[in-house]
């Protein structure tokens, strides 16, 4: 087995982070830069042309199982520059738009590419050439999404109040699509075996073992038998449950603002959220790597429920909704790190791809069903309580979840169903 200084899974690596940083960190996370500017000038309401980031959610739920049974099918390369093409040049093309149906048009072909480049490309590559480790680079990535989202999202104001909306749009999706097209083409490759390697940290391996392989000992579950099982549904739960603790972050400005603190403060709660989610996303990874998936899980959801709780106390003291802010911040970051963990661990490589892409659809359901149920109980009562409440019956719920999905997590000899005993 040819080895050398530095294995190729750091570059791999490097590229995840270059890609999902600017698919994620800049195009994701400055989208909402562009509503208001971009409403005023066509004349249509923030909530009309909003509606396009919900169709990108609903595209994303029917898009995920195709789109991992093609990475699984084809070359990582091909899959990158087509989610390039898809997502950043229909970004771009924001920018020549002048009716609000536009964006709605555009959303579809911007849905898939993000799919592919934001919510898969990254945990499948870590997966496929880290044997080890895996959970610290998946924190890891994620950490750098947020930090290119601090670095690009006052950058593109800047453009924005400069040159205009338009020329935000042209420079985000063109310099997103120069950066993805470059990166693939020089670094991205499909798995450890196109290097003549073995993935990092599996060198152990037997010398009888095909270059690019893991030792055969390992859970092999193939697409259908998870798709049968127990687990695979309450995993699906746990996900949609802890992402709709996530999606809380749209609401904590207007619930600051509802418990009499100033923008300023509200939006240094934000900044708090903000550091949780960085700190969170490597920690739990590494946690993970240490004690086991399913006691992070239950940290998690213990964090959680401290982060719900404060909430609910923190007319009383800025400082607690600040540290209930951080403390929230902590668990939005395990959405993305501990999904490819629990699913790798719940079902190995085999079918990996496609059932992570399955499993991925958690998280858009959450976002499209929740977002707006915890808008429509504000509206309603006046107060964030009732959801507030309802977040803890959320945790409450993962934690049965995973631990009932734990428990009938699949065996090379099968995979439990829901009366079968594991």
């Amino acid at each position: 087995m040819r080895k050398s200084r530095w294995h190729y899974a750091w570059f791999i690596l490097a590229a995840v982070i270059l890609i999902r940083g600017f698919a994620g960190g800049g195009i994701n996370m400055t989208s909402g830069l562009f509503l208001s500017p971009v409403s005023k000038e066509i004349g249509v309401g923030i909530g009309s042309l909003s509606i396009y980031l919900s169709i990108t959610s609903v595209v994303m739920v029917l898009w995920l199982p195709t789109a991992g049974r093609l990475i699984n099918k084809y070359d990582i390369r091909l899959m990158a520059l087509a989610g390039a093409v898809l997502q950043t040049l229909s970004f771009a093309s924001f920018g020549f738009l002048n009716s609000v149906y536009g964006w709605y048009l555009l959303a579809i072909p911007h849905a898939m590419g993000a799919t592919i480049l934001v919510y898969l490309l990254g945990p499948i590559l870590i997966n496929r050439w880290f044997a080890k480790n895996a959970g610290t680079m998946l924190g890891i990535q994620m950490a750098f999404v947020g930090l290119f989202g601090a670095v690009l999202q006052p950058v593109t104001s800047d453009i924005i109040t400069q040159y205009g909306w338009r020329t935000g749009y042209f420079f985000i999706g063109g310099i997103t699509f120069a950066v993805v097209v470059i990166t693939s083409l020089v670094l991205l490759k499909n798995k450890p075996g196109d290097k003549h390697l073995l993935p990092l940290g599996a060198e152990s391996a037997s010398e009888d073992t095909a270059p690019g392989q893991i030792k055969k000992d390992q859970l092999e579950i193939s697409e259908a038998a998870a798709l049968r099982s127990a687990s695979f549904y309450l995993l699906l739960f746990f996900m949609i449950a802890i992402t709709g603790i996530g999606v809380f972050t749209q609401h904590i400005p207007t619930y600051g603002s509802m418990l009499g603190y100033s923008v300023r403060k509200t939006g240094a709660a934000l900044a708090y959220a903000s550091i949780g989610s960085a700190i969170g996303s490597i920690a739990i990874g590494m946690i993970s790597d240490r004690i086991g998936s399913l006691k992070t899980c239950y940290g998690m959801i213990a964090v959680g429920l401290a982060a719900e709780t404060g909430f609910l106390f923190s007319q009383q003291s800025f400082a607690v909704f600040a540290v209930s802010t951080f403390l929230h911040g902590l668990v939005t970051s395990g959405i993305m790190v501990l999904a490819p963990i629990l699913t790798l661990k719940f079902y190995g490589q085999t079918d990996y791809e496609k059932i992570f892409a399955k499993i991925s659809m958690g998280a858009p359901i959450a976002s499209i069903v929740l977002v707006p149920a915890y808008g429509f109980i504000y509206d309603l009562s006046g107060s964030y309580r009732t959801v507030l409440i309802g977040m803890i019956c959320l945790l409450v719920f993962a934690a049965v979840c995973i631990t009932v999905g734990w428990k009938k997590r699949c065996t090379n000899e099968g995979c439990p169903s829901w009366r079968e005993k594991h």
